[in-house]
């Protein structure tokens, strides 16, 4: 962990502890919070929040350096278009000058891009840290050589077992059964950079573009696929008011089934705003229900990791929160990310433009897996 990145956490768990300390004191001699005290735990958990979100950036510019470097390391990366090997401008520009001739300008409006930049691992390093539903170490990700409809057989309800004699006849029971039916969809954003800027400066122009296009690309997707799985799953419950409480969040844990709630990949899914608010909340023994995670492991909210998704905010009947077995939210992934390069498109102004493109598509196999939080219409 990052000097920064530890200081930060520091100064976090002291204003939650003093936020704590407000509510433990007015409980011990029985009282509500005056509105004194009230205010003092708002700015305090507030404060915390904003601090939560200076981590959250601390984390993603260490993961991106820390990528970087590795990816230099292991091999040099092509920071521009390859220039014309053939063709030596610089001296010809100088025999115009010495003895007279044209220079061909182009207006050139379209063009292929053909010249690939291969940043695939510093792509989905990126993609992953804005956009949970790509990364598979928490939803479930396919690859797909083509974007053809892949269908996901589901079983929506179990068909019944019974005990058999010997020799009798089994019954039939099918159940209810479907299918989860994903389209990849194309997002796609353009960047354009100096010739001058690829010319002068001494980072990987490359790299950054990489970068920038994939957070682009992910947050579009993204901004898709989470209302969607929030509206697919089931809701578990809802709240008497537009936020959740402490209650409300241990009600909607345990209106997941065993099976899901203990899996492998469980957690929540909620919004930076949403999750500020929840980090005020304390348990019983006015603890804090939110712990702060490290390199290593994610931020918890009662014990369960909690990842940073575009659902609504807290408002009238949103679905702001999900939990659940996140492993039945599916992605499929058509081809390769394509992060490309070329000068010709906007030539006459001297910019070098890169490309990027993503397919995909996301959808919950189990609306049963995954709950929601509702809030309450006021």
């Amino acid at each position: 962990m990052s000097d920064a990145i530890k200081n930060l956490a520091e100064k976090r768990a002291a204003l939650l502890t003093d936020a704590s300390g407000i509510v433990a004191e007015h409980a011990e001699k029985g009282e509500a919070l005056s509105a004194e005290a009230q205010a003092r735990f708002d700015a305090l958990t507030a404060e915390a929040a904003v601090i939560n979100s200076a981590i959250s950036s601390e984390k993603i510019a260490v993961e991106a350096r820390a990528a970087a470097d590795a990816a230099r390391s292991e091999k040099a990366v092509a920071f521009a278009p390859a220039a014309d090997a053939t063709r030596n401008l610089s001296a010809e520009l100088r025999r115009i000058a010495r003895e007279g001739g044209e220079v061909e300008l182009r207006d050139i409006t379209k063009a292929t891009f053909t010249q690939a930049v291969e940043q695939g691992d510093r792509f989905w390093i990126t993609a992953g840290q804005v956009n949970p539903f790509v990364d598979p170490a928490i939803v479930s990700v396919i690859q797909l050589e083509k974007g053809n409809v892949l269908a996901l057989p589901r079983t929506t309800a179990l068909g019944s077992a019974a005990a058999v004699n010997e020799g009798s006849a089994i019954g039939e029971s099918d159940g209810t059964n479907s299918s989860l039916s994903l389209t990849p969809v194309k997002y796609a954003s353009l960047l354009q950079v100096g010739i001058e800027t690829v010319q002068d400066q001494m980072f990987d122009v490359a790299s950054w573009a990489t970068e920038k296009l994939a957070a682009e690309l992910a947050v579009a997707h993204g901004a898709v696929a989470g209302p969607a799985v929030a509206a697919a799953a089931t809701v578990g419950v809802t709240g008497a008011a537009v936020a959740p409480t402490y209650a409300n969040l241990l009600s909607l844990i345990y209106s997941v089934k065993q099976q899901y709630r203990r899996a492998a990949k469980r957690g929540f899914l909620m919004n930076d705003t949403t999750l500020g608010a929840v980090m005020g909340l304390v348990d019983g023994a006015s603890r804090p229900i939110f712990v702060p995670g490290d390199q290593t492991r994610p931020d918890t909210i009662l014990g369960f990791p909690v990842y940073s998704a575009a659902l609504a905010d807290n408002g009238d009947e949103a679905l702001s929160i999900a939990f659940g077995d996140l492993g039945a939210v599916y992605t499929a992934i058509a081809g390769a990310p394509a992060i490309e390069a070329d000068r010709s498109y906007a030539f006459n102004a001297g910019l070098i433009t890169y490309r990027g493109i993503l397919r995909g598509a996301t959808g919950l196999i189990d609306p049963l897996a995954v709950r929601t939080f509702k809030g309450a219409n006021v």
